[in-house]
């Protein structure tokens, strides 16, 4: 995989800062199809109000390698392409569209924790990607959930620098 130069420096950064893990390999990914989608999602993940995350299983067709595994790591990236952070996933289901539960969504930010909020929001999210395939959403249609740890973000990349005011604490 071919990763561009600011993804490899935020990673170089990252192996520094978290030196007893073996990061690698490395997805990178972003969330949605849209810089809007991503400005949403991306601050949950960093406040630790999102804790995982949901796909079709069909997003994987013909690339097996994109499937979510326990222990993968993940770069996720602004729209732009610019690294945010660093997650590792820690539990991977598939399952049918109808069988996600209060224990799945409890990942989601707080407007999508309630099943049937989730559910109507990832119906008419998915409906289009599916059409675009040639596929019909349906209530058994698979759903591969990952759960994962935030292990780094860019921000952390910055020095943090004690304001005079603070020096007294």
């Amino acid at each position: 995989m071919s990763v561009q130069p600011d993804v490899e420096q935020f990673l170089a950064v990252a192996r520094a800062a978290l030196p007893g893990e073996r990061i690698e390999p490395v997805k990178v990914r972003t969330f949605g199809q849209s810089a809007e989608v991503a400005n949403q999602i991306i601050p949950l993940i960093l406040s630790g109000a999102k804790t995982g995350t949901f796909a079709l299983d069909a997003e994987f067709d013909g690339r097996p390698e994109a499937r979510p595994a326990v222990g993968d790591w993940y770069v996720v990236t602004w729209f732009d392409g610019r690294p945010a952070l660093l997650y590792r996933v820690t539990e991977v289901e598939t399952l049918p569209f109808d069988g996600i539960d209060a224990r799945h969504v409890a990942v989601e930010g707080p407007r999508l924790r309630e099943v049937s909020a989730w559910r109507r929001l990832h119906w008419d999210y998915w409906t289009p990607l599916l059409h675009a395939r040639g596929l019909a959403p349906s209530q058994d249609m698979p759903v591969v959930f990952h759960r994962f740890a935030l292990r780094y973000s860019a921000a952390q990349q910055r020095p943090y620098t004690l304001h005079p005011a603070h020096d007294r604490d």
